[in-house]
C-alpha cells in the first residue's frame, strides 16, 4: 500500500501537475507566533538580545507622553545592523521572534537605521513594508524603533522593570549601559564594569574535559570579575524623608533634578570555550529542528558570587534579587532569564535550545534532547572547575595564613580571624555547588550533579579542621548524642573533620556527600587509628573513655560500635584497650596501656599515698568517671579491693615484716574496711596476713597466732601486741580474725597445768568454762576430739615411774626416786554420758566426775555442764541405741530391755518424736503375739488388728496397744501390702480362703482403684469341678473372679455353662467387688453363644428359649457393636435362628402334579390357597449365618421361594439387618413386559381419574397414621395429577428373579409401575386388581415400600367416599384442602416438587369436592384442537386426559405442562424400514451419549427448547421388555446442533418446524422481578473468525406499566421524566407491540418496554420474557410528539422493523448465541407469520389506532411492578446483530 503511495507522488511531481499558490494570513501567523512568547517584558528582551547579537555597547529606552499623544513611547536602540532573520549560528536566537515582537504593542512599526528607513504596515491580513533612503541631516549612529501603540499602554513598574533590565545584564556579551528615560528624564541607568578575564586551568589529568558522548569539549576557561551599578530614580514619600536609612546612597542628579538611588553589586562570570563535534547526520536533524546548523564552538557561562563578592555586594537591593541567587537556585539564560532553575547557586548561559515559548530547555524533541543534555554535563563540569579552582585558591591561602598542623586542638573555638574568613569562603563554595531539585524540570540539575561528581578524576577538597583536604581524608563527627562530638573533638587531633562553620551552614551538602559515599563519618577504625598515632595525655585519655562509655551507652543504631553479635564487641572493646596509651605527667613520665589497667582505685578506701599495683587506673583519670561506667564498659575492670592489695602488700612490699610503722598503717587501712568486705574476701585477706609476721608486739614482730591481746595476763612471757600511734585503732574483731589470741594455747595449759598433776578435768573445765568467750571453734573442735576425760567405776592403771628429788648424790648425779602412779583410760566427752540415776539404770557409760580436791556433784543447769554439753557430753541415749538396748537380738537381759523400751516410751516426745520413723526402722524390738507364741518385730511389720495373721502379719502384744500410736503400728496392713500379702497366700482349702476373703471385704474401703484390675485378672477363687479324682472326689481348681457367678435358689439351662460359687454374704461382697457377677452379661451370654451356638442350642431346649436369648442379644446390640472382635465373630458364625416353611409331603397326586407342570405360571388362587392351608405348611428352624437369612417385607416372594427368612419381629429384625441379613425385596428383582401398548383408554381413564381422586386422601392418612413416613415419600398429589400417564398394554406380565438362589417366577398381572417415565401399566385382560396398582401407585410415590403399603392403598382406592367416611376418614376436609390450595395459588408454568411437609401441611388446612367435568365435548374439542396445534405429535387421548384434569386456562395449562414434559405419549406413524432403523440407531446413540432432559439451572428454558429440533418426530413401540431404570442425568448441557437434512426434511418437516415456532411462542412468560441486571458478554462465533457475539450489559430497575405492559428504565433513569416528556410516544409504542403480539399469538405479559440512554441494545430475551427499548422506537419512528401528524406509513414501517425485532428475539428461544442456528429460527419466524403481519396490516387501513384520537388526552399510568428475584440469561439485539 505504502509503495504504491509514493509511485503516484513520484509520478504527480514529475508530470507536472496544476500548481496553486497557497495562501497565508500573516496577521494571524504572527499572532500565532507572538502568543506563545506571553512572557513579560517580551518585545524589550527581544530587542535587547538583538542589539547584544548585533555588538551594540548602549541602549537608550525612552518613553513619551507629547502632548498630541501621550501613549506613543519611543524606543532607541544603538545598532550598528538589524536583520529580520538572524543566522549567524553563535547567536542566541532561534526562531525569528525579534522582530516580530514589534507587532504585540504595535500595528505599524517604523525602523531607520543609518541612511536608511522602512515603515511595516498591514493591508488586510497581509504584511507590506516600504523602504527610503533617510535625509543626510537626520542621519545618526542609532538604529530607531518608532512604534504607535495600537492600545493605550501603561509604563512599566520601575522596579519591576529595573530588576528585569539588571538581571539580562547578566550574560550580555556586548551591552555595557542600558538607560531608561521618561519625557527625556533619566529614571534608571545601569552600567557593567568588567575586569580583564583570568585564565583558569583545565587540566585534563585531573578533570574530563569532554561531555559523556563526546559532543562538547572544554578547550579553555577564563574567569572575569564584574560591576554592576545602577541608578534608580526614588521618588520620595513621608516615612522616607522622616526614617531614611539609605540616605548615604541617595543623591540628587545634577542633569534632571530627581533623587536618585544607587546600587552596585560584584559577580564573577567564568566562561568555558566549547568545541562542538556532532555527526553529519546529528546535524541535519539539528538543522531541520531549529532552522541553524549548529555551531562548530560556543561558549557556557556561569555566574558564581564567591563570598568575597557576596559581602562586597549590595545584595540586599531588589534590583539585584534575581542576579545574585544566593542562598536559592540560579536560572538558565537563554540570552535571558528563563523559568528553569541550574539546581546550584549559579546561573548559566550557554547555547540552549529552548521550548517554543523560549521558558524552559526543549526536552521534547529526541535531538534537542541529546544536544541539551550534553551541553547540561558541560555545566556539571565547568561547576567541577570553578569549585576545584575556588579551593586551590583557599588552600593557598591557608598555607600562608594559618599554616598544616598534624596535631590540632579542636576542643576549643578558633580565634584565628584568617582560618575563619576561609573557612567561610570554603563553606559558601560548597554551598553554591550543591545541587538540589531544579523547575520545572529536575533533568536539569540531576545530569549536572551526575557531572560534578564524574568529571574530576580527584576526589573533591573540604575545609577541615586541618585545612583544604581530600573529601577521602575527611571526617564527619557523629550526629550530636550524649556528648559525642564534643569528647571526640578534646582527643582526636590527628584526623581531619569536618569545622563547626561547615557542619552550621553546610549541613544538606554534607549529608548528600555522605550519602553519595564520597564522605563518612568517623568511626572506630578512625579512633584506633588515632589512638595508635600517639599516646593521649591524662585530659585526652579522660575524654577518649568518656567517649566510649558515651558510645556504648548509646543506642546501637546511632552508634559507631555497631556490630552483630557479643564477641564482635569483646573484640572491638580489646582493640580499643590495646590502642589507648596513657602518658602520665608525674615525676615517673610513664606510659600505660589500657589493656594492662585491672583496677581503679577508691581514695576512701586505700589511701592514695599507699603503694598500689601498676594495673591500678591513675586516679587522675579514674577521677573523672563514674565507677559503675568504668566496670560495665571497659571488660573486666574492677575496683582495687583490700583483698587485691593485701595480697599485693604482702607479695611485693617487704617493710610489712620489717617496719612497724608501715605494718600498722597498713592493719590501720584494713581494719577501716574489714566489717564492709564479704566472708571470703575476709577470709582471704585473713588467709594473706596470718602467714606473715606483721604484727608488732613487745618481743618484735610476730606471726598474728603467736601474739596475745592485752587482757591476756595468764603468763609473764606471752608476746603481747603493741601499737604506737594512738590515732590507729585498729579493731579486735579484725586481730582475732587474724589469729591474735585472747587466751592460753590449750596445749601449753595441757604442759604447763595438767602434765604435773596440779589439775583434774574437772578443773580444767571449769578453767576453760571461765575463757569459753575467747576459744576459737578450732579450740573448741580440739576439746572435742581430745580425749581428757574419764568413765566413772573404771579402775586406772598403775605405773611406776622414777622423779627427780632435787639433790644430787656425791657424783654430782640427779637423785631420783620411783613412784607409783594411776593412769586412767581417757575418753572423748561425746562417748560418755552425764552422770545421772537414769542413764546409770540403763548401763550407759558415764563421765566421772570428781574433782581433785573435793567432791564435786553433776548439775545438769550448771554452766560446766553446759559447756560439756557444747563438748559433746551426752544426756540422753540416741534412738538407735536405746532400740538396740530394747531389742533381744543384742540385749540378753530381759529386765534391761524391758528399762530401755519403758524409758523409750517415757520420753518418747521429749526426745524421739523428730527422729523416730517407724517405717525407717529395721530393730526388731516391739514383742508380739502369735498362736500363743511371742515374737519380736520391726514397726511396720506388726499391726494391731489380730485378723490380720490370716494374711501371714504379727499382731502387736496386747499390753502395747495403748501406747500403739508412740510406736508407729497401724492397725492394718495398707492396700499394696494387703494385695501382696493376699497374693502371696491364695489356697485352694476352700474354709481359709473363706476367712481370707470375710477379711478382705472388712477392708474393701482400703483398696484402691489401682489393685482391684489386678484381682480381677487373678486366678485366686476355689470352685469345685466337674473333675473327679483318685478317691471319686471333685477337684478343686482356682478361676478368676470374671469367669464364675454368684449361686442363686433358680434353676436354669446357665448352670450348665458357667460356675457358680458361694462363700457367705460378707466373702461374697469382696468377690462382686473383684468382679464376681450374679448372672452372665448379654455380652458374656453374645460370646458363649457365638463360641459354642449348637451346645447352647441343646442345652436350652432351642426355640423359645434360644430366640429369648437372641433377643436380650439385640436389646444390647449398641453395647455390643463396641466389642468389634466379637462383632466380627456374630457375623460369620451360624448361630442366627432362620426359619423355613415348606409344604408338606402328604398333598394329594393332582395337586402335586399340577404344581410341578407349572412353576414357571403360579396363579394367585394357588397362592391364596398356600395363605389359607397354614396347616399344610412344615416350619423348620435352622442355625445360620446372618447373609444366609432374609428379612421379610415381599410376602409374595417369601411363598414364591420360601427362603430361610428372620423371625418378623422389629427387633430381631433391626438386629439380623445390623450383622448383614439383607432384605427379601432387595433379593427380587422385578420386570415387566406387554405384548402390545394401547396407550390411552377409557379403561387406562377411569383409573386415572380414580387415582388422581383419592391420592390426596391416601397421602394425607397414611402421612398421618404415620408421621415417620414424611422422608419416604417423594412426590406429592400435586406432582402425580401433573405427572402420572396411566397407559394400558396387553397381556402385562411380571417376572421375579431370586438373586439369592437365581430362582425365577413369571406370572401375569393386572398393573405394575414404572419409575423412569412416572407410568402406570395396566392390562387389558380380565379384570383390574386394585392390589396391583396400588402397588405400582406406591412404587412411584414413596422411596421404600414397606408389605402392608399396598393393602392400605388398596382398601382407599376402591371403598367409596361414603365408607370412608364411615370408617372415620376426613375426605371432605382433605378434598376442601385440595379446592382452596389450587384455587389461591397462582398459576405457574414450571413444574414443582412440593416438599412432603409443604404437602401435609396443605392437607391440613381444607377439603375438596369430588372431582367433576369442567368443559363441554365441544369445548373439549376446541381446546384439543388448540395443544395439537402446538403439539401435534402428542396422541390425542393423551392429551384429552389433561384437559380433563384442568379447572381452568384448560389449552394454555396442558401446552405448558407438555413443555414441561419430553416423555409424553407420541403418535404412531407408519414409517419405512429405512427410518425406523435410523431411529433405532439415533435412540441407541442417545442413550450412549444420555442426553441430559432438564437442567435447573439458568438456561433451562433453552434446554427444554433444544429438545423440539427433530428429536420428536415420531414415537417409538412400546418396549417389548420390562423399562429399564433411568439413567443418572448429567449435569454438563452439550450445546444443540443444526437438525439433520436426512432426518428432518421430510413430509412432516414444515409442520414440525411450525409446531416447533408455536412452542417457543407458547414458552413466552413474564418477566416479574422490580430489578434486572445481566453483565456484558463476548463469545466468539464458530461461524466466523473476525466477528464475536457482544451481549450488552443491562441494568434496569421497574417503574410501572403502561396499557398493562410492564415498563423498566435505565437505574441511572428517573422514570418520571421519561413519562412527562414521551408519554404519547409510549402510547404509541405500546400500539404496535400489542399489534405484533396479536400477529404472533403472544401473550401480552410476556412482553415488557424499557428505557436507557446509551447503548446498542434494541430488545433483549430474558429467558422467554420480551424486552423492547423505547429509545429507538423515538429516533426511527416517532417523527413528531403530535399524534394527529402520526401517518399510516410510518407506523406499517414501525410495524414491520419491530416484526423483524420480534422474530430475531423469538429465536433466542431457540439459540442464546448469534450464530448460523439462530439465523434459521429467525428466518422461519418470518416466514411462518409474514402472512398475519400482512393480514394485521391490510386491517389498518379500515381503522385507526386508538392512540391517534387519544394521544393528546390520554397519559399511561403506571402501575407498581409484581416483586420476584429470577436469575436468568439475557439474549439481546442490538444494532450490530440487526445490521448482520
Amino acid at each position: 500500500m505504502q509503495s504504491r503511495l509514493e509511485l503516484v507522488r513520484s509520478n504527480m511531481m514529475e508530470s507536472g501537475g496544476t500548481e496553486e499558490k497557497v495562501e497565508v494570513n500573516q496577521r494571524h501567523l504572527i499572532d500565532k507566533i507572538l502568543a506563545r512568547y506571553s512572557a513579560e517584558y517580551v518585545l524589550y528582551r527581544e530587542l535587547m538580545q538583538n542589539a547584544d547579537d548585533a555588538t551594540s555597547t548602549n541602549i537608550e529606552i525612552q518613553f513619551h507622553t507629547g502632548q498630541s499623544d501621550p501613549t506613543k513611547p519611543n524606543l532607541s536602540a544603538k545598532m550598528e545592523k538589524v536583520t529580520f532573520k538572524n543566522n549567524d549560528e553563535q547567536k542566541i536566537g532561534a526562531f525569528g521572534v525579534g522582530f516580530y515582537s514589534l507587532f504585540s504593542v504595535c500595528e505599524n512599526p517604523f525602523v531607520f537605521s543609518g541612511s536608511q528607513c522602512m515603515a511595516f504596515y498591514f493591508k488586510g491580513d497581509q504584511l507590506f513594508a516600504k523602504r527610503a533612503d533617510v535625509p543626510e541631516e537626520d542621519r545618526d549612529s542609532w538604529t530607531s524603533f518608532l512604534m504607535d501603540l495600537r492600545e493605550p499602554m501603561e509604563i512599566p513598574d520601575l522596579n519591576d522593570f529595573a530588576k528585569f533590565l539588571s538581571t539580562s545584564m547578566g550574560f550580555t556579551a556586548n551591552l555595557r549601559k542600558i538607560t531608561v528615560k521618561f519625557d527625556q528624564h533619566v529614571i534608571f541607568c545601569i552600567n557593567k564594569g568588567m575586569g580583564e578575564p583570568e585564565l583558569m586551568q583545565v587540566d585534563s589529568r585531573k578533570v574530563h574535559t569532554s561531555s559523556p558522548q563526546r559532543m562538547f569539549t572544554i578547550t579553555g576557561a577564563s574567569m572575569r570579575k564584574i560591576q554592576l551599578t545602577t541608578e534608580k530614580y526614588a521618588p520620595p514619600t513621608i516615612i522616607s524623608s522622616i526614617f531614611s536609612s539609605n540616605s548615604n546612597k541617595q543623591y540628587i542628579d545634577s542633569s534632571s533634578g530627581l533623587p536618585m538611588e544607587k546600587a552596585n553589586i560584584f559577580l564573577r562570570v567564568v566562561t568555558a570555550s566549547l568545541d562542538v563535534n556532532v555527526a553529519r547526520s546529528f546535524e541535519k536533524e539539528m538543522e531541520r529542528s531549529t532552522k541553524k546548523k549548529p555551531p562548530k564552538k560556543t561558549n557556557f557561562q556561569l555566574v558564581y558570587t564567591g563570598r568575597e563578592e557576596l559581602d562586597a555586594s549590595e545584595n540586599n537591593s531588589t534590583i539585584f534579587k534575581d542576579l545574585i541567587p544566593f542562598p536559592n537556585q540560579g536560572r538558565v539564560f537563554i540570552g535571558f532569564p528563563t523559568h528553569q532553575t541550574t539546581g546550584c547557586c549559579s546561573h548559566m548561559a550557554a547555547r540552549f535550545i529552548p521550548s517554543v515559548e523560549r521558558e524552559s530547555i526543549d526536552f521534547a524533541e529526541r535531538y534537542l534532547r541529546i544536544w541539551n543534555t550534553e551541553l547540561l554535563t558541560v555545566g556539571g563540569l565547568l561547576c567541577r572547575i570553578v569549585y576545584n579552582s575556588e579551593m586551590e585558591q583557599i588552600h593557598r591561602l591557608y598555607r600562608e595564613l594559618v599554616g598544616y598542623d598534624d596535631i590540632v586542638d579542636k576542643s576549643k573555638p578558633s580565634t584565628d580571624d584568617a582560618k575563619i574568613m576561609l573557612e567561610r569562603q570554603a563553606a559558601h563554595a560548597l554551598a553554591s555547588f550543591t545541587f538540589q531539585p531544579s523547575t520545572p524540570s529536575p533533568l536539569v540539575g540531576n545530569v549536572q550533579e551526575e557531572q560534578f561528581f564524574k568529571s574530576s578524576k580527584a576526589p573533591a577538597m573540604l575545609m577541615t579542621s586541618h585545612g583544604v583536604q581530600s573529601a577521602l581524608n575527611a571526617r564527619i563527627l557523629p550526629n550530636p548524642g550524649f556528648n559525642s562530638p564534643q569528647l571526640l573533638d578534646e582527643f582526636i587531633k590527628t584526623i581531619p573533620t569536618m569545622t563547626p562553620i561547615l557542619m552550621d551552614t553546610c549541613k544538606k551538602s554534607i549529608d548528600k556527600l555522605e550519602s553519595f559515599g564520597i564522605l563518612r563519618k568517623l568511626d572506630m577504625n578512625d579512633v584506633l587509628k588515632e589512638l595508635d598515632t600517639r599516646p593521649l595525655n591524662t585530659s585526652e585519655m579522660t575524654a577518649c573513655m568518656k567517649w566510649w562509655i558515651d558510645q556504648n551507652k548509646k543506642n546501637m543504631s546511632s552508634s559507631v560500635l555497631v556490630t552483630n553479635n557479643n564477641q564482635e564487641m569483646v573484640q572491638m572493646r580489646q582493640r580499643f584497650l590495646d590502642a589507648a596509651i596513657l602518658s602520665t605527667t608525674d615525676e615517673n613520665d610513664k606510659l600505660v596501656a589500657l589493656s594492662t589497667i585491672k583496677w581503679w582505685i577508691n581514695p576512701r578506701l586505700i589511701p592514695l599515698d599507699m603503694p598500689v599495683p601498676e594495673s591500678v587506673l591513675p586516679f587522675s583519670v579514674s577521677k573523672s568517671l563514674f565507677s559503675q561506667d568504668l566496670g560495665a564498659y571497659f571488660g573486666n575492670w574492677s575496683e582495687l579491693s583490700l583483698a587485691e592489695w593485701v595480697h599485693y602488700i604482702a607479695n611485693n612490699n617487704k617493710e610489712l615484716e620489717t617496719s612497724a610503722n608501715f605494718a600498722e598503717r597498713v592493719l590501720f587501712v584494713i581494719s577501716r574496711g574489714y566489717n564492709h568486705l564479704s566472708t571470703k574476701n575476709q577470709s582471704e585477706i585473713c588467709k594473706i596476713l596470718q602467714s606473715k609476721k606483721c604484727i608488732p608486739t613487745r618481743y618484735g614482730m610476730r606471726l598474728p597466732h603467736e601474739s596475745y591481746f592485752e587482757t591476756v595476763k595468764l603468763f609473764d612471757d606471752l608476746p603481747i601486741i603493741r601499737f604506737e600511734n594512738t590515732k590507729h585503732n585498729i579493731s579486735d574483731v579484725f586481730l582475732s580474725a587474724l589469729g591474735v589470741r585472747k587466751h592460753v594455747e590449750l596445749q601449753l595449759v595441757f604442759d604447763r597445768l595438767i602434765s604435773d598433776g596440779s589439775w583434774s578435768h574437772v578443773d580444767l573445765i571449769k578453767y576453760l568454762t571461765n575463757v569459753q568467750g575467747t576459744l576459737s571453734q578450732t579450740e573448741i573442735n580440739r576439746l572435742c576430739e581430745t580425749p581428757i576425760f574419764t568413765k566413772e567405776g573404771e579402775e586406772p592403771r598403775i605405773k611406776t615411774v622414777e622423779r627427780k628429788t632435787g639433790q644430787n648424790d656425791a657424783q654430782g648425779n640427779p637423785i631420783t626416786e620411783k613412784q607409783q602412779k594411776k593412769i586412767y583410760r581417757r575418753y572423748k566427752a561425746k562417748d560418755l554420758y552425764a552422770p545421772t540415776s537414769t542413764l546409770r539404770n540403763l548401763n550407759l557409760p558415764l563421765i566421772d566426775w570428781n574433782g581433785t580436791t573435793r567432791a564435786t556433784s553433776w548439775r545438769s543447769t550448771s554452766e560446766e555442764a553446759r559447756f560439756m554439753t557444747r563438748l559433746g557430753l551426752l544426756s540422753t541415749p540416741s534412738l538407735t541405741s536405746i532400740l538396740t538396748l530394747a531389742s533381744p537380738e543384742t540385749t540378753e537381759d530381759k529386765a534391761l530391755q524391758t528399762r530401755a523400751l519403758h524409758y523409750f516410751i517415757d520420753n518418747h516426745k521429749q526426745h524421739y518424736e523428730d527422729v523416730y520413723h517407724p517405717n525407717q526402722i529395721d530393730i526388731a524390738f516391739l514383742p508380739c503375739s502369735s498362736g500363743g507364741k511371742t515374737y519380736y518385730s520391726i514397726p511396720r511389720d506388726c499391726f494391731t488388728n489380730p485378723d490380720v495373721e490370716v494374711l501371714g502379719f504379727h499382731a502387736l502384744h496386747q499390753d502395747l496397744i495403748c501406747v500403739r500410736d508412740k510406736l508407729g503400728v497401724r492397725e492394718n496392713p495398707d492396700a499394696k501390702r494387703l494385695v501382696e500379702a493376699f497374693l502371696k497366700n491364695i489356697s485352694q482349702d476352700i474354709e481359709k480362703a473363706k476367712r481370707i476373703f470375710e477379711y478382705m471385704a472388712s477392708r474393701m474401703g482400703d483398696i484402691g482403684y489401682q489393685q482391684w484390675p489386678k484381682l480381677r485378672d487373678i486366678k485366686f477363687i476355689p470352685v469345685q469341678s466337674s473333675q473327679k479324682t483318685s478317691n471319686n472326689k471333685n477337684t478343686i481348681v482356682l478361676v478368676e473372679p470374671t469367669q464364675c457367678y454368684f449361686e442363686s435358689g433358680e434353676t436354669t439351662f446357665h448352670k450348665e455353662l458357667f460356675l457358680y460359687v458361694d462363700f457367705g454374704q460378707l466373702a461374697n461382697s469382696f468377690l462382686r467387688s473383684c468382679g464376681v457377677k450374679d448372672e452372665p452379661t448379654t455380652m458374656e451370654l453374645a460370646s458363649m453363644l457365638v463360641k459354642d451356638p449348637a451346645r447352647f442350642w441343646n442345652l436350652s431346649g432351642g426355640g423359645e428359649r434360644y430366640l429369648s436369648v437372641l433377643r436380650q442379644i439385640a436389646g444390647q446390640y449398641y453395647h455390643l457393636r463396641s466389642n468389634r472382635r466379637l462383632l466380627q465373630d456374630m457375623k460369620n458364625t451360624p448361630f442366627l435362628v432362620g426359619i423355613k416353611k415348606s409344604q408338606m409331603a402328604g398333598l394329594p397326586e393332582e395337586q402335586q402334579t399340577s404344581k410341578d407342570n407349572n412353576k414357571e405360571t403360579i396363579n394367585r388362587d394357588e397362592v391364596n390357597q398356600k395363605e389359607e392351608d397354614q396347616e399344610d405348611e412344615f416350619v423348620q428352624y435352622r442355625l445360620a449365618k446372618a447373609s444366609e437369612v432374609f428379612i421379610i417385607d415381599d410376602t409374595m416372594a417369601q411363598q414364591i421361594f420360601s427362603p430361610l427368612s428372620a423371625p418378623m419381629e422389629p427387633l430381631l429384625e433391626e438386629f439380623y439387618a445390623h450383622l448383614g441379613s439383607d432384605r427379601l425385596s432387595r433379593q427380587i428383582k422385578e420386570t415387566y413386559t406387554y405384548s402390545q401398548h394401547m396407550g390411552v383408554t377409557t379403561r387406562s381413564k377411569a383409573v386415572t381419574d380414580a387415582i388422581f381422586e383419592r391420592v390426596p386422601i391416601i397421602i394425607y392418612q397414611m402421612m398421618s397414621d404415620n408421621p415417620q413416613r414424611q422422608k419416604e415419600l417423594c412426590h406429592d398429589d400435586k406432582y402425580v395429577k401433573r405427572n402420572l400417564k396411566v397407559i394400558q398394554t396387553r397381556e402385562l406380565r411380571i417376572n421375579r428373579k431370586f438373586k439369592h438362589t437365581g430362582e425365577q417366577n413369571v406370572q401375569p398381572t393386572t398393573a405394575c409401575g414404572d419409575k423412569s417415565s412416572f407410568t402406570i401399566y395396566i392390562s387389558s385382560m380380565g379384570e383390574i386388581d386394585y392390589y396391583d396398582i396400588a402397588n405400582a401407585l406406591c412404587t412411584l410415590i414413596f422411596t421404600r415400600v414397606r408389605f402392608n403399603d399396598a393393602i392400605v392403598v388398596e382398601r382407599y382406592l376402591t371403598a367409596t367416599l361414603t365408607s370412608l367416611r364411615r370408617k372415620g376418614v376426613p375426605v371432605d376436609r382433605i378434598l376442601n384442602i385440595r379446592k382452596n390450595v389450587e384455587k389461591h395459588k397462582p398459576i405457574s408454568t414450571t413444574t414443582t416438587t412440593q416438599s412432603p411437609t409443604t404437602t401435609q401441611s396443605l392437607l391440613d388446612q381444607n377439603q375438596r369436592h369430588p372431582l367433576v367435568p369442567t368443559l363441554t365435548p365441544q369445548q373439549l374439542d376446541q381446546c384439543t384442537k388448540q395443544v395439537l396445534d402446538v403439539f401435534g405429535d402428542c396422541q390425542e387421548g393423551y392429551v384429552r386426559q389433561l384437559l380433563a384434569q384442568e379447572r381452568e386456562n384448560h389449552a394454555e395449562n396442558v401446552i405448558n405442562k407438555l413443555l414441561n414434559d419430553n416423555d409424553y405419549p407420541k403418535k404412531k406413524q407408519v414409517k419405512s424400514d429405512k427410518e425406523i432403523k435410523e431411529e433405532e440407531e439415533q435412540q441407541r446413540r442417545r442413550a450412549i451419549e444420555n442426553n441430559p432432559t432438564t437442567n435447573n439451572n439458568q438456561n433451562g428454558f433453552l434446554d427444554r427448547i433444544w429438545s423440539w429440533k427433530g428429536s420428536r418426530q415420531s414415537t417409538p413401540l412400546p418396549p417389548s421388555s420390562p423399562p429399564k431404570a433411568p439413567v443418572e442425568q448429567q449435569e454438563t448441557i452439550k450445546k444443540p446442533r443444526l437438525p439433520d437434512s436426512q432426518g428432518t426434511i421430510t413430509p412432516n418437516y414444515t409442520s414440525n418446524i411450525k409446531q416447533n415456532l408455536k412452542r417457543a411462542i407458547h414458552s413466552c412468560q413474564s418477566y416479574s422481578d422490580q430489578h434486572l441486571f445481566s453483565p456484558p458478554q463476548i463469545n466468539k462465533v464458530v461461524e466466523s473468525n473476525n466477528y464475536c457475539d457482544v451481549k450488552p450489559q443491562q441494568n434496569l430497575v421497574a417503574c410501572g406499566r403502561v396499557k398493562g405492559i410492564a415498563f423498566y428504565v435505565h437505574r441511572d433513569v428517573n422514570p418520571e421524566d421519561v413519562q412527562q416528556q414521551y408519554s404519547g410516544a409510549m402510547s404509541r409504542f405500546v400500539d404496535i407491540i400489542k399489534g405484533l403480539a396479536t400477529v404472533f399469538e403472544l401473550k401480552t405479559s410476556s412482553l415488557h418496554l424499557f428505557y436507557d440512554t446509551q447503548g446498542s441494545t434494541i430488545a433483549f430475551n430474558m429467558n422467554g420474557s420480551l424486552f423492547m427499548n423505547l429509545r429507538y422506537y423515538l429516533a426511527l419512528h416517532d417523527e413528531s410528539n403530535d399524534s394527529n401528524q402520526f401517518k399510516k406509513v410510518n407506523r406499517k414501517e414501525a410495524l414491520i422493523y419491530w416484526f423483524m425485532t420480534f422474530c430475531h428475539e423469538l429465536a433466542h428461544n431457540f439459540v442464546g448465541d448469534h450464530n448460523s442456528e439462530h439465523e434459521f429460527y429467525m428466518s422461519s419466524f418470518a416466514e411462518v407469520y409474514l402472512e398475519s403481519l400482512m393480514h394485521y396490516l391490510t386491517t389498518l387501513t379500515a381503522t385507526t389506532s386508538p392512540s391517534d384520537n387519544n394521544n393528546n388526552n390520554s397519559i399511561p399510568t403506571i402501575t407498581p411492578p409484581p416483586s420476584t428475584h429470577p436469575n436468568n440469561p439475557l439474549s439481546s439485539s442490538t444494532t450490530q446483530d440487526l445490521l448482520q
